[in-house]
């Protein structure tokens, strides 16, 4: 039976006014308290703990102790859910966005390369890529691009509008092939001998230019080169939307509004599409720890990055003051996307890594650090 006219009215004026106050309330924060948990519970606990449950959706934790018995070296725990309410669990096989820790493992792959005698860290950029605008502007060198010294600024011109609009929006704001991003680069200028700033376009150019130097796509190339040998079977680096992993965890911001994964082939070095899980990136660490894995070089220190850090290739050197108030060495990256944060820390004299990603737009640095120090891993 079809309701009378004003019921029908008084039944659409009431839907109308609950969105229109959805929209003016917004969605609900995530929070991890009561979500489901898998994988070691201690482990879980201490991270939601050091994090704190509220604005984040999903966390995903590793804690690595290469001196401890074989079955406990890696502990691995996750909380929370991929999507909303009704989503599968996460567990430490989910993938998350990893966003800039990218540039830590294309920072182990031109170290690799210089291993190989492929590339010279002194080598010019410009020289990289025959042919293009870059060559003769790029004055810049490949240890300059890694250590954020180039000259070239945060973003490009062109992309400083879309990222604005991205904050309000959620969407995408990165788009453009590899063939876009060296002639962004070329207009932008890179002189080299620049003061120390953090750079995503110079993080960018510079895996564009190992690309073109081995003939091979990034992706590709770092498969072959970082994760086949490590073992990262489950990291990959989605270049458009459809390559998005469909059982990843979603990103997310912290007060529940929900945001597009980044994906654009040109940005991918910087950190634009590449995603993986605890259990891979543990995988890394412990390889990086044993001093195994491919590039492993690029953790040392090559030129100060700002007052108290130093910087390898494209690594991060810093003292962190743990709980007892001794200092420790990390060596470290981490990474951001509109609604994931990761974080990838090692404490190498101790034989000690933490991996923790999360989906938030909340920093997870200080409780990774945290973990890292304190004793997520057992004595």
């Amino acid at each position: 039976m079809r309701p009378r006219p004003r019921l029908a009215l008084a039944v659409g004026v009431s839907v109308l006014l609950g969105v229109g106050a959805t929209a003016l309330v917004g969605p609900a924060p995530p929070t991890l308290a009561d979500a489901p948990v898998t994988g070691d519970a201690d482990l879980a606990a201490r991270a939601v703990e050091a994090l704190g449950p509220e604005g984040v959706r999903a966390l995903s934790v590793a804690v690595v102790d290469t001196t401890a018995p074989p079955p406990e070296q890696v502990r691995l725990a996750a909380v929370g859910t991929t999507a909303g309410a009704g989503s599968p669990p996460v567990d430490p096989g989910t993938p998350f966005e990893t966003g800039s820790v990218a540039k830590a493992l294309d920072g182990l792959l031109l170290a690799d390369m210089v291993d190989r005698g492929e590339v010279r860290l002194d080598e010019r950029v410009g020289d990289l890529v025959p042919g293009s605008p870059l060559a003769a502007d790029g004055e810049a060198t490949l240890q300059e691009l890694a250590t954020h010294r180039s000259g070239l600024p945060r973003l490009p011109r062109s992309a400083l509008l879309p990222a604005l609009m991205s904050r309000y929006s959620g969407g995408d704001p990165y788009s453009g092939a590899p063939a876009d991003l060296l002639e962004d680069a070329a207009g932008a200028g890179a002189p080299g001998g620049a003061e120390p700033e953090y750079s995503n376009l110079g993080a960018a150019v510079l895996g564009q230019a190992l690309a073109e130097r081995a003939g091979r796509p990034w992706p590709d190339l770092l498969a072959e080169r970082v994760l086949d040998p490590v073992g990262m079977t489950s990291t990959s680096v989605a270049t458009t939307p459809a390559e998005v992993p469909v059982e990843g965890a979603e990103p997310v911001r912290a007060n529940g509004s929900e945001v597009e994964p980044w994906t654009a082939a040109g940005w991918a070095p910087a950190g634009v599409g590449p995603w993986s899980t605890a259990e891979d990136l543990a995988r890394l660490a412990t390889a990086l720890l044993e001093a195994s894995a491919p590039g492993a070089r690029a953790l040392e220190p090559v030129t100060e990055h700002s007052e108290d850090r130093e910087i390898g290739l494209h690594w991060i050197v810093s003292s962190e003051t743990a709980g007892d108030g001794g200092e420790h060495v990390v060596t470290w990256h981490n990474g951001g996307t509109a609604g994931s944060r990761t974080f990838v820390g090692l404490d190498r004299q101790r034989g000690r890594a933490v991996v923790v990603l999360a989906s938030t737009d909340r920093s997870v640095d200080a409780a990774a650090v945290e973990l890292l120090l304190q004793g997520a891993t057992r004595a």
